[in-house]
């Protein structure tokens, strides 16, 4: 697994030209080996390699709260006044599938 995820983020590196780190978050970022490797594919790129830390990789709801805190601290703010919608598309043109608020 280690090996497929490292040639995919090699491969995603080749493209990024001007990529000045690499940023792992979430569940995956809570996997010493994996955490290992990743920092290891960095460094032979000459990039930074960013992380939260251990703590906060576990669970998304923290996840979301530093991403938030990180917006936060640079200044980068949005309206509070928006609907919540638990099943936000990330492609709002895509078409809709089952489990999107489609019953089928």
């Amino acid at each position: 697994m280690i090996d497929c995820l490292l040639d995919r983020t090699a491969r995603a590196l080749d493209r990024a030209a001007g990529a000045t780190a690499l940023v792992v978050a979430g569940g995956v970022a809570a996997n010493g080996a994996v955490r290992a490797a990743l920092s290891g594919l960095a460094d032979t790129n000459g990039l930074r390699f960013v992380a939260p830390p251990l703590w906060l990789c576990t669970d998304n709801a923290a996840m979301i709260g530093w991403a938030g805190a990180e917006r936060f601290a640079k200044g980068l703010t949005d309206p509070l006044d928006i609907a919540a919608r638990p099943r936000w598309p990330l492609d709002p043109g895509a078409e809709a599938v089952r489990g999107a608020g489609v019953k089928a």
